[in-house]
């Protein structure tokens, strides 16, 4: 808005663009870091420790189905769920512009929503792979931790 900046990174397509469009800034546009090489991480993604994950598991579980319900309702009743965003975010109270940001929010956003959160191992990998390739992890301590270590889709299934 202050035109001091040409570039911004880690936007969201889904908000930022339609709020930076809804204020005025027609020039606004996306570009996706993954077309760079860069891994997509902006994934919705549970994480605890291995002793907390064990102790809990079926509690995970539970949190899992009931992430996957809710997108099935998000994405089979999206009326309804565009009344709950609005209810939650005070639409009616909004000012014009703002009401106009939530729509185009909501509307570029209910797609998104995936009906399977888990990720693949390879996913992980590459990741990893980029991250040491980019010097922001160290190889030799990467090394020591298998992504399976870490990564699980365990609970999912």
């Amino acid at each position: 808005q202050s035109g001091k900046a040409d570039v911004a990174t880690l936007i969201f397509w889904n908000f930022e663009i339609p709020e930076a469009k809804a204020k005025g800034m027609s020039n606004a546009s996306f570009f996706s870091l993954k077309e760079w090489g860069v891994p997509d991480f902006c994934q919705l993604v549970l994480m605890t420790t291995p002793t907390h994950f064990e102790d809990r598991k079926a509690i995970f579980r539970k949190l899992v189905l009931a992430m996957r319900r809710a997108t099935g309702i998000i994405h089979q009743r999206p009326d309804l769920a565009r009344e709950y965003y609005y209810q939650h975010v005070d639409k009616s109270d909004a000012e014009e512009t703002q009401q106009a940001v939530i729509d185009a929010t909501f509307t570029a956003t209910l797609p998104a929503f995936p009906n399977d959160n888990s990720m693949s191992k390879e996913y992980y990998d590459h990741l990893m792979t980029w991250l040491i390739e980019t010097n922001q992890v160290d190889a030799a301590e990467a090394s020591k931790v298998p992504v399976a270590a870490y990564w699980t889709n365990e609970v999912s299934w």
